[in-house]
């Protein structure tokens, strides 16, 4: 799928290009020491030999030339080569790179998927306890949305409210019946409705497929707190 939507991508770009300059042209290579083959047999199509190419170059994103408006396009995996041959009006070869792309998906932030798991309660809290998955279905140690991927957790918001009394309400992720090291904090000192979120990078916190996830709410003195909203981020590389 990710190879298809790299193909339509191209597609895209290349349309996009031609209308706005003639003579640049596209294929989809891996930027290696036989470049320079690919972009002669590419303009060989177009009626210009070998002997004829004085130059090829590779051009910058950063300086750009008139007949190529790339604007709105994610250049990521791109490469731009001018092909000089003589004349006044040179052919640029639009290109994507393979190589770059499988890169790329081994740098931290690379993200194929990412999904909300819902937690809450809709009564009046006071103890310790697990939250409601969406089903209804309160988690445990052992119950919670079971991970199909590796991945990470990269947020958490909660939405409750206080009703009375003071003290901090932790909400507190766990994983495989551990706690998983991120929690939002919510400072109970006033009766009204509050909020918290967090987001963490890529890598930081992560799981594997099988884990389990759920979420768990405590507090320290003696908050009474109600309707407990929580959304767990999660992003699967």
């Amino acid at each position: 799928m990710e190879r298809g939507r790299r193909k339509l991508f191209l597609g895209l770009a290349v349309i996009m290009v031609f209308l706005m300059a003639s003579g640049v042209l596209a294929e989809t290579i891996g930027l290696s020491d036989n470049v320079k083959d690919i972009v002669n047999n590419i303009v060989e199509k177009q009626g210009i030999s070998e002997e004829q190419i004085e130059s090829i170059e590779e051009v910058s994103f950063d300086d750009l030339p008139e007949q190529i408006d790339l604007e709105n396009i994610d250049t990521t995996n791109l490469a731009i080569y001018k092909v000089d041959y003589g004349t006044d009006k040179p052919v640029f070869v639009l290109t994507v790179s393979d190589e770059t792309s499988v890169e790329s998906k081994k740098i931290p932030g690379g993200i194929s998927k990412m999904m909300l798991l819902n937690f809450g309660n809709n009564g009046m809290m006071e103890e310790p306890e697990f939250l409601d998955t969406a089903t209804g279905v309160k988690g445990s140690l052992e119950k919670g949305y079971v991970m199909m991927r590796d991945g990470s957790i990269t947020g958490l918001s909660t939405n409750l409210e206080v009703i009375s009394g003071s003290g901090d309400i932790e909400i507190v992720i766990y994983k495989n019946g551990e706690a998983a090291g991120f929690r939002n904090t919510i400072s109970g000192d006033s009766a009204e409705v509050k909020t918290d979120y967090d987001v963490q990078s890529l890598g930081t916190v992560n799981f594997e497929k099988g884990d389990v996830l759920s979420v768990y709410v405590k507090s320290e003195g003696d908050v009474v707190w109600k309707d407990v909203i929580t959304l767990v981020e999660i992003a699967t590389e």
